[in-house]
């Protein structure tokens, strides 16, 4: 993981400085929150926040999105470029993981300066082969300072590159959020100091952004499909969700005839039932959950007709 993303930030780096500056459970393959609310918006600086570039891309089998904006002001004191880097993974699991692997780096003073040493690496190449012309820089220190731990899934580095052209201060920020690991580079102008109030809003407003994109919610409600009939199967459709949900489990019911006073069906956890003597008179419905790291929510499915 290490590895991984310290190559990855260098590359963002290079395209900164370019830039300008209960139950049976299924698993599920639901659609994940549009990628531009894993990173900072235009709308998270109080001014002169822009898009420069953005984009997605896949990468060794996680999907890579990137957006660079322009200088803005976060807070009211430091004008900044900031660069938003979110590594999708397939799962909370390996995200997790990934992110604990980088956590573990970071705690080692080898680890910290591989990754400084990336950073000063790629701005280098940036200045050198971006908009700024053939301007010389050259990296006379490379310090990265120990990690603060911001909770059990955050942490943040500070970054000075001393360079010919004065000291370039910046924060690196890490969070983690289900599928995502979230990465935040801060880089305000040469020589001027950067804030930890600032950092910690970007931190705070990307946290923000990913909860709010996990937050599961159903969109269109479940649906069964069959003859309720005795001997009969019948089908549940888990219906629209939002949130990108990981799993969901499934908990069916005998309702009287207007879908109402429901109570139960010990042992019937499936997405498919098949209906016996005992639901004869009764309609069925189905409560369905769907779950990820970040919460759940309940949505109740259309009645059956009164099985006969």
């Amino acid at each position: 993981m290490f590895g991984r993303v310290a190559g990855l930030c260098a590359v963002v780096v290079v395209a900164v400085v370019a830039a300008g500056g209960a139950g049976a459970m299924s698993r599920v393959s639901a659609p994940l929150p549009p990628s531009t609310s894993f990173v900072l918006a235009p709308g998270d600086f109080s001014a002169g926040g822009q898009i420069a570039s953005q984009s997605s891309r896949t990468v060794g089998g996680e999907q890579v999105f990137t957006r660079i904006q322009k200088a803005g002001r976060i807070g009211s004191t430091v004008f900044l470029t900031s660069v938003s880097l979110a590594l999708v993974e397939a799962d909370e699991p390996t995200a997790a993981l990934g992110f604990a692997e980088f956590k573990g780096e970071a705690q080692t003073k080898s680890g910290r300066q591989a990754f400084a040493n990336a950073f000063a690496l790629g701005f280098v190449r940036g200045v050198k082969t971006g908009s700024h012309g053939k301007v010389k820089v050259t990296i006379k220190h490379t310090t990265v300072g120990a990690p603060v731990l911001l909770g059990e899934s955050a942490l943040r580095l500070p970054l000075t590159i001393t360079t010919n052209l004065g000291s370039l201060h910046m924060s690196i920020e890490l969070t983690q959020t289900d599928r995502v690991v979230a990465i935040v580079l801060l880089m305000p102008d040469y020589n001027r100091p950067l804030h930890t109030a600032d950092a910690t809003t970007a931190l705070t407003d990307v946290e923000q952004h990913l909860h709010d994109a996990f937050t599961v919610a159903n969109t269109s409600a479940p649906t069964i499909s069959g003859s309720a009939v005795q001997g009969q199967v019948v089908t549940l459709d888990e219906g629209g969700w939002t949130g990108a949900p990981s799993s969901f489990t499934y908990a069916w019911s005998h309702c009287d005839a207007t879908g109402a006073n429901c109570t139960p069906v010990a042992g019937a956890t499936g997405k498919t039932y098949t209906v016996g003597a005992a639901d004869v008179g009764f309609t069925l419905r189905v409560t369905v959950t769907g779950t990820n790291s970040v919460g759940s929510q309940q949505a109740v499915s259309n009645a059956t007709g009164v099985v006969t």
